[in-house]
């Protein structure tokens, strides 16, 4: 079967790529609730300024309304400000290395976009949300989220559709925006051994009790880690908030992102070169970039508005609805590798010439979108209450692309100046558009001192067109649900039991065998241990995930829809904060991901590429006490297979990161960052012999913040 991530369409490449009880609804917008020594910031619409690694956090990911994390009944990690910070990310990817379920840096050192998987399946295309709304991406018609502009980053696991529509059975990643809400000063300055440099700055200010400002931006600029890789990058945010005389909450969001760049030379390598060492040159370097420095480019404008719309009612319910428009303008050139000369697997001469491809594109996305909530509890009398939700959803996403391939000359494996190449006419020159919408429903039921069940049901009706030589037009309309049943004790302990089943659109040609949407169902038993006020949480989730209507074949020899995949797994999530400075968060994932039907009747029982089955991280942080705080971190992630038959495999690698902050007081603070100590060369998985990717080397970053 070949799985292949659908942003990139070369043809070439793709023929082989607290406590138990629930937050009021009627509290207000911004209320504080001290649970001893913790203090939480509970907002209705929970896309706001908490912590993500306190106890038991409000959230709104995997509800749409705002609970306690402990009762939604699905696996939910929340990482706040102090997490994504804790190693300094400079992607949201990258802060999501410690996170169970998550396998990020799928494809290496990308710098210009977020490849994760969730539970075994790729989610950077489908499973990527902006403050609860979906940001939809397919082939390179994406948006990227700086992380400096997030406030939290939330990670839902498992099936969701009943709740999101269309969207990745492996789970998602909710991005939450800064919002505006008191006094907020902060500007830094940072540089990295590879010679980059950049300016943060984070400001904001109530004008009186009904409005609010924030601008936060971001600009960088200098030499990226591997040769050739430079440019300049900038995402200013400017947000305000206000009240209407009728009560009603309006918060205005806008992100504006600039990139000029080149690429990186990381991956797109051999197999045997990587992963294997070779006889005639041993390695290519992790460092090497086979681009042509004068031709090479990477352009990205882009800019969305959202407006986010809270009132309360007399009858103790409340509507919530976000809307957003958005535009990017991406255009690409560069050469990538594609095996040795003569399109070998295997060195062909002493030097290890390799075969270069050029690629352009030029790739217009417009989305427009909006989500509509109206939610309250109703009492059911004899101790039964009924929180509500009902929905509308609403999306429309349109992606205008051109793209072309040529030939350059050989390149040996460390020197390279391919030239400019001669382009092929477009073999991809078409508009698509794809509409969505979605009517849903919820249900959770309290009950009998400390039972909750869930119940989600939700009907989509997508409509998908394409015009150009290879246009189509397809409808597509599917239902999902979930079914949850939960018991919260009074210790914070609240083991749950979830049956949820989904369905995911694909952008496919009928006349290429693509005539349904992918669907499946999921099984999930977790518990969530969060006492409220205490120094500790863990989760353990079990889940079995059956995905059926998976798209097999390949470019040569045609496409179908018989693949069927089960990912099966565990995951353990926790952090324990000791009362002498020391912390300590963990994550541990069990994956075993197989095909169960495939068109090719050998790779049955097979493990897909990009799958590994095992993978940790442990982090500590000791504060000092004198404002010194050191941490370190362990990531180890296990062996994948690098090709279909399963007859190749990456080995496993295991990295150590550190940090180190200083604050001088009078808000000044100093932060030192250092991943991948031992600059272990690694590669962090292979999409078939063709596609191997390497992971970061060792990266040194130093930030002096001021807050005032």
């Amino acid at each position: 079967m070949a799985f292949h991530e659908t942003r990139h369409l070369k043809p070439t490449a793709m023929a082989l790529l607290l406590t138990g009880t629930a937050l009021p609804y009627q509290a207000r917008a911004q209320d504080t609730y001290d649970l001893g020594t913790l203090v939480l910031e509970t907002f209705e619409d929970s896309n706001t300024a908490v912590e993500g690694d306190q106890t038991n956090p409000p959230t709104a990911t995997g509800s749409k309304v705002p609970v306690l994390l402990s009762e939604v009944p699905q696996s939910v990690s929340v990482l706040g400000r102090e997490g994504i910070e804790a190693f300094g990310a400079n992607r949201a990817s990258e802060a999501l290395r410690y996170t169970a379920g998550v396998t990020t840096d799928v494809f290496g050192d990308d710098s210009d976009y977020d490849w994760l998987r969730i539970r075994g399946f790729q989610a950077d295309q489908t499973g990527t949300y902006l403050d609860n709304a979906q940001n939809l991406s397919f082939a390179f018609g994406s948006f990227y989220i700086d992380p400096y502009t997030l406030q939290r980053i939330e990670v839902l696991r498992g099936a969701s559709s009943a709740l999101y529509g269309g969207s990745n059975p492996g789970g998602l990643v909710n991005y939450v925006s800064k919002r505006p809400g008191g006094h907020v000063g902060e500007t830094s300055l940072g540089v990295n051994d590879a010679g980059a440099g950049w300016l943060e700055f984070d400001l904001g200010e109530d004008l009186d009790e009904n409005r609010a400002w924030r601008v936060t931006g971001r600009l960088e600029g200098g030499q990226k880690y591997d040769d050739l890789n430079e440019g300049l990058r900038g995402t200013l945010a400017p947000s305000f908030k206000f009240a209407t005389q009728g009560g009603t909450e309006i918060t205005l969001l806008a992100n504006l992102h600039r990139a000029s760049e080149k690429h990186n030379g990381s991956t797109f390598l051999p197999y045997y070169g990587t992963v294997e060492r070779t006889a005639e040159f041993g390695y290519i370097d992790d460092d090497a970039n086979f681009s042509d420095p004068d031709w090479d480019d990477y352009e990205r404008k882009q800019a969305t508005v959202s407006a986010i719309v809270e009132h309360a009612f007399d009858n103790g319910f409340k509507f919530t609805g976000i809307g957003r428009l958005g535009y990017a303008d991406l255009q690409e050139s560069y050469y990538y590798p594609y095996g040795y000369a003569g399109y070998a697997t295997t060195p062909t001469d002493a030097d290890g010439s390799l075969s270069l491809i050029a690629f352009h594109h030029e790739t217009r996305t417009r989305t427009a979108q909006a989500d509509l909530r109206y939610y309250g509890t109703i009492d059911g009398g004899a101790g039964v209450s009924h929180d509500l939700l009902v929905g509308l959803d609403m999306r429309r996403y349109v992606i205008d692309e051109v793209q072309q391939s040529g030939f350059g000359s050989n390149a040996v494996a460390n020197v390279t100046d391919p030239g400019t190449p001669v382009l092929f006419a477009p073999y991809q020159d078409a508009t698509t558009t794809q509409n969505q919408i979605g009517l849903y429903v919820q249900d959770q039921v309290r009950f009998g001192q400390g039972w909750i069940a869930t119940g989600n049901l939700r009907h989509d009706w997508v409509q998908t067109d394409q015009d150009g030589a290879s246009g189509f037009d397809r409808d597509d309309n599917a239902t999902s649900g979930r079914a949850a049943l939960a018991y919260a004790f009074d210790n914070g302990v609240t083991p749950y039991l979830t049956y949820s089943t989904f369905f995911d659109p694909i952008i496919v040609s009928p006349a290429d065998g693509i005539t349904e949407p992918e669907s499946g169902d999921q099984w999930e038993v977790g518990v969530k241990w969060m006492p409220g006020g205490g120094n500790f949480w863990l989760t353990a989730a079990a889940f079995q995930i059956d995905r059926e209507n998976v798209q097999t074949g390949n470019f040569f020899t045609g496409y179908d829809q018989i693949g069927k995949v089960r990912s099966t797994g565990v995951e353990l999530e926790g952090r324990y904060a000791f009362d002498n400075g020391l912390s300590l968060r963990g994550a541990a994932t069990w994956t075993d991901v197989e095909i169960r039907a495939d068109s090719d009747a050998s790779l049955i029982g097979n493990t897909p590429t990009l799958t590994p089955d095992f993978e940790a991280a442990l982090a500590a942080f000791y504060e000092f006490g004198n404002g010194l705080t050191l941490g370190a971190g362990l990531r180890h992630q296990s062996a994948s297979f690098a090709n279909a038959a399963n007859t190749l495999k990456v080995d496993s690698f295991t990295l150590v990161d550190l940090s180190a902050s200083y604050a001088f007081g009078d808000g000044l603070t100093a932060d030192l960052a250092i991943t991948n100590l031992a600059d272990k060369r690694h590669v962090t998985g292979c999409q078939t012999e063709y596609v191997c990717s390497y992971g970061s080397g060792r990266e040194i970053s130093l930030a002096i913040t001021r807050e005032f």
